[in-house]
């Protein structure tokens, strides 16, 4: 017979082997970077980072909120109705309450309103606001990426009232009043946006896979006709298309009828590995109103383009964040061989693994941020927002996936099992790779942009002028002096001579197509080591400097010398 002591002895560490980890309680305060890194960036503007810092701590005391709306939406996905009971069509889609509450929050904290509103260096109070979100965002995060890319569109349109790519002046006040709403704080004013560019043929050659349609018909409107194959966020109000316009390719903005009309058919939602929180489906356009934007539609979606990749770095940036920090707090409570396992020095090298690679994807993120503001960074040539905006989107995604996949070992068997709520972290991160263009995608683009101009050395130049400290992130604050911290000597070193070795392989690459992607991730690591160098020689802080010395020592990525003779005879 087990006695009473004995049995609280064994229950007691049952209990001790079950508690999770914990939620923060404000992921803004308890963040090992964030902080110190608005404070670096606002420190000339006094009043302004007291603002910042004001609301970037009232909405990191919304985590927990947050994060348990998260769960819900992903427990409860959306569902399609395509009949009613008496074999109507209505096509109707439900979403959760918790995924329109996201919304809500999204609107009333100004996710997007932050980026379009006349506050200096708005992009880092918005990037580091929709970092602390995207984690735990229940994939709310896509929608805003849209939605934020629509309406930098339609505020370059607008603007540009002189150019031929303008809209029709009748329908300005249409477009205007779109662009109040998808910029809304009123939750009950606030709309998102889609980007129905993907078709049955593909969706990165846009050029040749868009078979959609736009027919004039004589009350003067367009109607789109064709198939969309994979529009996210459906739940929408309003979306850019592309669609074939005469002999343009042409981007047009459509609003979405609030009940089925036949216009738009919902073929059906997608069942996929991830992001089951989002209402994604595959739609038959049938006579579908919209409002051309732009004869040259290619053109015009590159501005969207660009905030959409920068939107899916910040989230695979907060989904490792997200990882990591629940990776540490439950190694305090693990035990191992008598001891937690945050004392034992292989397993604090794999949470300092982690840490090193949180803090090189967030600093990256808002570097490319700032750096996609051209008009306070006029020192930049346009080369370098274009490369980067490519390598950086490849490479965090790259980073982030490979990375919360490590990070759900540490938690063991419970990394694996599905009501912890860790396993759709993983899922939902390894989207990020896939959207917005592919690794080889954009590492082809990458190597077209390089091989223009000054491009190659506009970049190389950016980066060594941000690793030696010649200017801040974003290429803001040129210094004229520049005095180093010493104890980042080593790993300005290191990169030193990966950059050199990376300069001459570039040269390479150009006669050698097959090597694209590695010179993608390859620039995009010397990317992460530049900007992690730059801060820690700013604050000087132990932990800033341990994490850019880390970075040089396991983040660079190995340089390819694969010959394309031996991919030849792999592949037959």
């Amino acid at each position: 017979m087990i006695c009473r002591k004995t049995l609280i002895r064994i229950f007691s560490r049952r209990i001790h082997y079950v508690i999770g980890p914990k939620i923060p309680e404000n992921a803004y305060l308890e963040d090992t970077l964030l902080p110190r890194l608005v404070t670096e960036v606002y420190k000339q503007r006094e009043e302004c980072d007291q603002e910042v810092q004001g609301d970037l701590s009232r909405f990191g005391g919304r985590y927990r909120e947050l994060n348990s709306h998260a769960l819900l939406c992903e427990a409860n996905p959306p569902k399609l109705q395509r009949l009613d009971g008496w074999g109507g069509r209505v096509d109707e889609i439900t979403t959760c309450s918790e995924w329109k509450i996201l919304h809500g929050i999204a609107s009333e904290e100004g996710l997007v309103a932050i980026g379009h509103e006349d506050k200096a260096l708005r992009e880092v109070w918005q990037s580091v606001k929709l970092i602390l979100f995207g984690g735990v965002s229940g994939m709310v995060s896509c929608p805003l990426a849209m939605t934020d890319g629509a309406a930098t569109t339609l505020t370059s349109l607008l603007h540009n009232s002189s150019s031929s790519s303008s809209p029709p002046e009748k329908w300005r006040e249409t477009l205007t009043t779109t662009l109040s709403h998808l910029t809304s704080r009123d939750p009950s004013q606030f709309w998102t946006s889609g980007q129905w560019m993907t078709e049955r043929l593909g969706g990165s050659d846009v050029t040749r896979a868009t078979e959609t349609v736009a027919n004039m018909g004589e009350d003067g409107v367009y109607r789109l006709y064709g198939n969309k194959f994979y529009t996210s966020a459906i739940d929408c109000r309003v979306s850019l298309a592309l669609a074939r316009s005469q002999e343009n390719l042409s981007l047009f903005l459509v609003h979405l009828p609030k009940v089925f009309d036949g216009t738009i058919e919902v073929e059906k939602l997608k069942n996929k590995m991830g992001t089951r929180q989002l209402p994604t489906a595959e739609l038959t356009l049938k006579g579908l109103p919209g409002v051309l934007l732009a004869e040259k539609g290619i053109a015009n979606i590159i501005p969207m383009l660009q905030v959409t990749r920068l939107y899916n770095s910040l989230t695979a940036a907060s989904y490792l964040r997200h990882i990591t920090v629940l990776a540490r707090d439950f190694a305090t409570k693990r035990s191992a061989f008598g001891h937690t396992i945050s004392s034992l020095p292989l397993h604090r090298t794999s949470l300092a693994r982690l840490e090193t690679f949180s803090r090189a994807l967030t600093l990256q993120s808002v570097d490319l941020a700032l750096v996609l503001n051209g008009e306070e960074t006029p020192s930049l040539s346009r080369s370098v927002s274009r490369v980067l905006s490519a390598v950086v989107k490849v490479h965090t995604a790259h980073v982030a996936v490979t990375s919360v996949r490590e990070g759900l070992e540490c938690f063991g068997g419970a990394g694996y099992m599905e009501d912890t709520g860790l396993p759709g972290i993983f899922r939902d991160t390894c989207v990020l790779p896939v959207w917005e263009g592919t690794p080889d995608v954009l590492s082809a683009e990458t190597a077209r942009a390089l091989s223009r101009g000054s491009a190659r050395t506009d970049i190389l130049r950016y980066l060594r002028e941000l690793a030696t400290g010649w200017c801040g992130l974003g290429g803001f604050q040129p210094r004229e002096e520049v005095k180093l911290c010493p104890q980042i000597e080593p790993a300005l070193s290191e990169f030193n001579i990966y950059l050199n070795q990376l300069e001459l392989a570039m040269e390479r690459s150009d006669r050698e197509e097959h090597l694209g992607r590695n010179m993608t991730l390859s620039l995009g690591s010397a990317h992460a080591a530049a900007v992690l160098i730059n801060f820690a020689n700013t604050t000087c802080n132990p932990s800033d400097v341990a994490a850019a010395r880390a970075w040089c020592e396991i983040g660079l990525v190995p340089i390819s010398r694969l010959d394309v003779n031996d991919v030849n005879v792999l592949l037959g």
